[in-house]
């Protein structure tokens, strides 16, 4: 039995000696600690308006790029359709210069006819 109130006393010691140390702790350190804590919590402000306003910039971004990727592909899509256009004329123009050309053919043929005869 006598172990067992030794054992409970440990704890009330230890919480005893604990406190005097926060208290001589407090009496040395004490105007630093709030000054620091005062430090950080100005630099976990700060820290936070940075999060802030990086996310905010960071969805303006994304924004802008998506327009910006947006704008190039209505202009990639406008200058596809304009090639497309190009070379169905120029298409049409090449089978006009062919029938042109099978006409100048037979016309050929029948000059060569009428020399022949």
């Amino acid at each position: 039995m006598a172990k067992n109130s030794e054992i409970n006393n440990e704890p009330i010691d230890n919480q005893l000696v604990d406190s005097r140390l926060a208290a001589v702790r407090d009496l040395i350190f004490g105007e630093n600690i709030q000054q620091y804590n005062a430090e950080f919590a100005d630099v976990f402000d700060k820290i936070k308006a940075l999060e802030v306003k990086t996310t905010k910039n960071l969805s303006e971004s994304v924004i802008n790029l998506e327009n910006k990727l947006s704008d190039l592909e209505s202009l990639m899509d406008h200058k596809f359709q304009d090639l497309i256009d190009d070379l169905d004329k120029r298409m049409a123009d090449l089978d006009d210069e062919k029938a042109d050309r099978r006409k100048l053919g037979k016309a050929l043929e029948k000059i060569a006819q009428m020399l022949q005869e």
